[in-house]
């Protein structure tokens, strides 16, 4: 192997990344690729080497875990107890398999390790992929983290205050897997992780476009903007799942509907399904409800109403009416290239910050999921709906997208560029 590309995270922090290792793939580059246990057969169906980075009893775990969805208790969960994990066996698998001069680093940002045995190695080279901007700090336009109403009137002056809070969090959630392992390899402890250390020095690659970005001033220098990778893997789903995807297309007939999804980590959305249910019965609106996990349907869903377990976006939702989902930023870039409109229901991490940028473009809008309730979500989808000044703009946010349709392809260009050149 002469290129490591490491994805911890759910699908749709796998998705993009197997999009950018397969472009290297296609480039020449021998790619080994590092996810959870449950999402390698992707990869080995890709023609990609694998090894497993959290294994399914881990990732189920942490998963049916409800806490997972609440923006604090997330982000100590993943960064705490799902990193420390696999930080030290992952680290010691990176020493046994770098080639000096030779491998390649493509990194998730969640993957300190790299990052780590990037210090101990000053000449190996790290690419960081940033999947949202909500992560990238900025006084000019920050982040939306949470849904509380009081986050947007924080003033200009006070920001810098926040972001320090902010990165004493970051080091009490991570700083002590972190820097326990550096010491155990001869490493000096690092304090402000996210202003000074999380990403690389060598590349920084933000996959999204410059218009759902922060401004460029305040982008680190390093750091190349190549669009969205809208990708899927479609086309790499078992047999089963293509017979599955082949019936319930021809059961959905090409009538647009809206389709409600969760998203495919998400293991508590019960309640959420059972209100778009209702929800599609009192507009008299078809649906589809999209779900990993069978026993979140609801058992007596409407006339009006499909569910499955798996559409690709791509196929789907280009004839769909509008989308209600969780605000991954997956799931945002495949709505934005569809051109339709959005109702984001986040929950924690980067979601409220893409949920708020879906809103600022004028394509849609977003309440936070713990408000859910049918008559809130009726409200939101018949404004959406109705609203000829949202499906403009998700049209012209649409052409937006097409003009540059492959952030994966622009991805593995700028590495094999960086890459040369070092």
């Amino acid at each position: 192997m002469d290129t490591i590309v490491t994805a911890p995270g759910s699908l749709g922090d796998v998705n993009p990344m197997l999009a950018v290792a397969r472009q290297l793939q296609l480039q020449g580059r021998s790619v080994v690729f590092l996810a959870a246990e449950r999402y390698l057969p992707l990869a080995e169906k890709a023609g990609l080497a694998t090894r497993s980075l959290v294994s399914e009893q881990q990732f189920a775990k942490v998963l049916n875990n409800p806490r997972l969805w609440r923006p604090m208790h997330g982000a100590r969960i993943i960064l705490r107890e799902v990193v420390g994990d696999y930080l030290e066996s992952h680290f010691a698998w990176i020493e046994a398999n770098y080639r000096p001069g030779e491998t390649m680093l493509v990194s998730h940002i969640l993957d300190f390790a790299g990052r780590i045995f990037r210090d101990l190695h000053p000449e190996a080279f790290l690419v960081s992929v940033v999947l949202a901007p909500a992560i990238l700090r900025s006084t000019v336009s920050p982040p939306r983290l949470t849904g509380r109403f009081w986050e947007p009137a924080i003033p200009r002056w006070l920001r810098p205050a926040t972001y320090w809070v902010a990165d004493r969090g970051i080091d009490l959630l991570a700083g002590g897997n972190i820097n326990r392992l550096r010491k155990k390899v001869g490493l000096l402890p690092v304090r402000s992780l996210l202003k000074s250390w999380w990403l690389s020095p060598d590349l920084i690659l933000g996959m999204f476009p410059d218009w759902f970005s922060i401004p460029q001033a305040d982008l680190p220098k390093q750091m190349k903007l190549v669009g969205f990778p809208l990708a899927d893997s479609g086309d790499l789903i078992s047999g089963e799942q293509q017979d599955e995807l082949k019936r319930t297309l021809e059961l959905l007939d090409g009538q647009p509907r809206i389709v409600f999804a969760p998203g495919t980590a998400h293991v508590h959305a019960g309640e959420f399904l059972n209100t778009a249910n209702k929800v599609c019965e009192k507009l008299g609106q078809p649906g589809v409800l999209i779900s990993s996990s069978a026993k979140q349907i609801p058992r007596q869903i409407s006339s009006h109403v499909t569910a499955a377990k798996y559409l690709p976006f791509r196929s789907l939702l280009p004839q769909s009416l509008a989308i209600v989902h969780h605000g991954g930023v997956g799931t945002t870039s495949q709505s934005f290239a569809a051109g339709i409109p959005q109702l984001v229901l986040p929950m924690a991490f980067d979601q409220f910050d893409n949920a708020q940028r879906v809103r600022q473009l004028g394509c849609g809008n977003w309440f936070p999921m713990r408000k859910l309730s049918t008559p809130l979500l009726q409200r939101n989808l018949e404004r959406i709906l109705g609203d000829q000044q949202i499906r403009i703009a998700a049209q012209h946010v649409c052409r937006q997208v097409a003009e540059h349709p492959n952030g994966a392809c622009q991805a593995a260009d700028q590495i094999i560029a960086a890459w040369n050149q070092r």
